[in-house]
C-alpha cells in the first residue's frame, strides 16, 4: 500500500494532528481543526449538530452557524480524502447522519483509542498479578502521550472538560504504572518521575505515597520523611487540608522503622494497589 493510500491517523494526546503515511493533513483553519478534533474525541459516536454548533461558537452562534458548519464539513472531507489518495482504497470517514455527524475510525487510527485499550490491558494484567506484562503495557500507553492533550486548541476553551478528563485518565495510568514498579521492587527507578509528579500535582496524595515508598525501596528513609513533610505543607497551603489516613499511616510506619511493604500492614492500607488488589478496595 502506498503511503498516500494508508488510512489517516489521528492524534489528540498532544497537539492535534492528522496524517496519512508521512504526509500531514491537519486542517489549518481554526474552526475546521476544532470540528475535526471534537469528532475525533468522540470517534464512532453520533455527535449532534446542535452540540457542535454550541462548542464551536461558545459565545453565541450566528444565524448562519449551521450553514457555516456544512461548509466546514465539506472542507474537512477534502482534507481527509485529498486528490492524491486513491478512490479505490479510500473509505468514507466523516459520515452525515440526521442532525449530526460520525467520524468512523478503526482502533489503530486514533491514539486515544489505543491508549484506553492499553490501560485496560494493563489493569487486567495487574489483577492477574502479572507485573512484567502490566509494566510493559502501561509504559507503551504512557509513550503515546506527546504532551498536554489538544495543546494547540487549549486556549480556545472549547475542550476544557475533555482535556481535564483525558488528564485524569493519564494520571490513573501513571499511578498504576508506579504501583507495578513498586511491587516489582523497582521503586528506585521511579523516584525522579514521582518527585516531578508531586510538584506538578500536589493534591494527588497517591503520588506522595508512592514517592515515599520508592524512597524506602531506595534505602532513603530520611528522604521519605522529608517527602511527607513537603506533602503536608503542600496540602495545607494549597487546599487547607491535612494528609489523609493512608498517607499518615505510611508516615507513621516509616517513623517506627517498620517496613511499609510488610504484608502484616495490609489492614492499614499502606501497600500499593497491586498488592491490595484482592484484599482491600482502593
Amino acid at each position: 500500500m502506498a503511503s498516500g493510500d494508508e488510512p489517516p491517523q489521528f492524534r489528540v494526546l498532544g497537539t492535534f494532528e492528522v496524517s496519512r503515511g508521512n504526509r500531514r493533513c491537519t486542517p489549518t483553519a481554526p474552526k475546521q481543526r476544532a470540528l475535526l478534533a471534537l469528532l475525533a474525541l468522540h470517534a464512532n459516536e453520533f455527535v449532534p449538530t446542535s452540540r457542535i454548533v454550541d462548542q464551536l461558537w461558545a459565545r453565541g452562534a450566528p444565524r448562519s452557524a449551521v450553514a457555516a458548519l456544512h461548509g466546514y464539513v465539506t472542507a474537512v472531507r477534502r482534507v481527509l480524502t485529498p486528490s492524491w489518495v486513491s478512490s479505490r482504497t479510500s473509505h468514507p470517514i466523516l459520515n452525515t447522519r440526521p442532525s449530526g455527524y460520525v467520524l468512523c475510525l478503526e482502533p489503530h487510527q486514533l491514539d486515544l483509542t489505543r491508549f484506553r485499550e492499553l490501560a485496560k490491558q494493563g489493569q487486567t494484567a495487574m489483577a492477574a498479578g502479572d507485573c512484567a506484562r502490566a509494566r510493559e503495557t502501561f509504559a507503551v500507553a504512557v509513550s503515546l502521550w506527546r504532551g498536554a492533550p489538544l495543546a494547540d486548541l487549549r486556549e480556545t476553551g472549547m475542550f476544557d472538560h475533555d482535556i481535564s478528563r483525558l488528564e485524569r485518565e493519564y494520571l490513573e495510568v501513571l499511578r498504576n504504572r508506579f504501583d507495578v514498579m513498586l511491587c516489582n521492587g523497582d521503586g528506585h527507578l521511579a523516584v525522579f518521575d514521582l518527585e516531578e509528579l508531586c510538584r506538578t500535582y500536589p493534591l494527588w496524595e497517591r503520588f506522595h505515597e508512592q514517592l515515599m515508598l520508592a524512597l524506602c525501596q531506595a534505602e532513603r528513609r530520611a528522604d521519605a520523611l522529608t517527602a511527607y513533610a513537603r506533602a503536608y505543607r503542600l496540602l495545607s497551603n494549597q487546599a487547607g487540608i491535612e494528609p489523609g489516613p493512608r498517607l499518615r499511616a505510611m508516615h507513621q510506619l516509616i517513623l517506627n522503622g517498620e517496613d511499609p511493604f510488610d504484608r502484616g500492614h495490609r489492614h492499614e492500607r499502606v501497600l500499593t494497589g497491586l498488592q491490595l488488589a484482592h484484599t482491600v478496595s482502593p
